[in-house]
């Protein structure tokens, strides 16, 4: 049986392998997001929403090829059956592809949406639109949280895949339903970021809802028994 502090290096191991599959493309994404905020810092209707549209499809990019280069496609390449034969734990495995997974998701997702936040109060893009810009991004945050977790309880790229297309759909149909929420509507043009009940609502129930799948993730993941 392993000692508390072997299995603290291998996890250790674990990440530092996951952060060196996808430290090159994380910096690639990372300079797309940077010319994407530049491109909303012009503060043109057309700039503002073009660079939008492209955040959202940047964020969801990152988290999908992360759920299946690293995930699902471990069991694909044959790279799980390696892992099989080092000194580790399922349970350990599966809380540091849990952990990995996570910090190389939320770190770019939080710094991404720091810079959007930073164009919006710099320039002249009206503050109002700081409440939907932030219920989207938590909205993008749980949807790769659902398509992780189902990437890490199946190994299926078909499951995961499918989770993925689903959670898209309902971000189209999100993004319609709040700008069409008189709270929202009528504050888009608001010089200040307006936080009232619905959309303060709407923030607690994506934590709420994000820190549920995490937890409920953790807790499968901890019951494993087998790598599989």
């Amino acid at each position: 049986m392993l000692n508390a502090l072997d299995n603290t290096v291998m996890i250790k191991r674990l990440i530092s392998k996951d952060w060196q599959l996808v430290k090159k493309s994380l910096a690639a994404y990372m300079l797309g997001g940077v010319v994407i905020i530049g491109m909303m810092g012009m503060a043109t209707p057309l700039m503002f929403n073009s660079g939008a549209i492209l955040m959202i499809t940047l964020m969801i990019v990152i988290g999908a090829r992360s759920a299946i280069e690293l995930v699902v496609n471990e069991k694909k390449d044959q790279t799980l059956a390696f892992m099989m034969s080092l000194p580790v734990t399922a349970q350990d495995y599966a809380l540091a592809k849990l952990g990995a997974n996570l910090a190389l998701y939320m770190v770019p997702w939080l710094l991404l949406v720091l810079g959007m936040l930073l164009v919006i109060v710099s320039t002249p893009v009206t503050n109002g639109v700081i409440p939907l810009v932030v219920l989207v991004s938590v909205f993008i945050l749980l949807s790769y949280c659902c398509y992780l977790a189902t990437a890490l309880l199946t190994y299926s790229e078909g499951y995961t895949v499918t989770v993925m297309i689903i959670t898209n759909l309902l971000l189209n149909g999100f993004i319609f339903w709040i700008i069409r929420m008189p709270a929202v509507h009528t504050t888009l043009e608001a010089p200040t970021a307006s936080w009232n009940s619905t959309t303060l609502g709407l923030l607690l129930a994506g934590i709420v809802l994000t820190l549920s799948v995490l937890l409920l993730t953790a807790y499968l993941q901890k019951r494993k028994t087998s790598f599989l």
